[in-house]
């Protein structure tokens, strides 16, 4: 799947997302990290969303009312990745990836690159998205909001409304 953040062509495993879904209404609690954007609630839990271009630390670009987001998972909970535009989904086979510049990605992240039109897009491991450290602080953060959720329970959210 191609798409674009901040003017950059990136790409995710096809199978690495779940659902493509319309901005919804996010909620951003005052704890929320700045790499996310907000909150809604999905099949009765929080979603965070995570702001590519500061997680990658381009150009701030601030969602336009149609950014599309995409539903992945991070270690089993539900996570959704915001981006400025999808291109495609198509096959590209693994004699057309060439390796990406270790140096270029944080956390190696970025895997290969892929031809992309007349250009390329680099191809993110979304497993490799977060380190180990920012993984744990995200649970905690979804963990909370999770809670917020319960005790609100189902009529009132405060956490965005309910994606379909």
């Amino acid at each position: 799947m191609i798409f674009s953040v901040s003017g950059r062509t990136l790409a995710l495993p096809a199978d690495s997302v779940r659902r493509f879904l319309p901005l919804p209404r996010l909620d951003r609690p005052p704890a929320a990290p700045a790499v996310v954007a907000g909150l809604f609630r999905y099949q009765g839990r929080a979603v965070p969303v995570l702001r590519l271009d500061l997680l990658f630390g381009f150009d701030a670009a601030p969602p336009e009312l149609y950014a599309p987001l995409f539903l992945t998972d991070w270690t089993g909970r539900p996570l959704a990745l915001l981006a400025d535009r999808v291109f495609n989904i198509l096959p590209i086979p693994d004699a057309e990836r060439t390796a990406a510049d270790p140096g270029l990605t944080f956390n190696g992240c970025a895997v290969a690159t892929i031809p992309h039109g007349a250009g390329t897009a680099t191809l993110i491991d979304p497993t490799r998205l977060l380190t180990e450290a920012e993984g744990r602080l995200l649970t905690a953060f979804q963990d909370m909001a999770d809670e917020r959720l319960a005790r609100l329970g189902a009529s009132g959210s405060g956490v965005g409304e309910e994606a379909r």
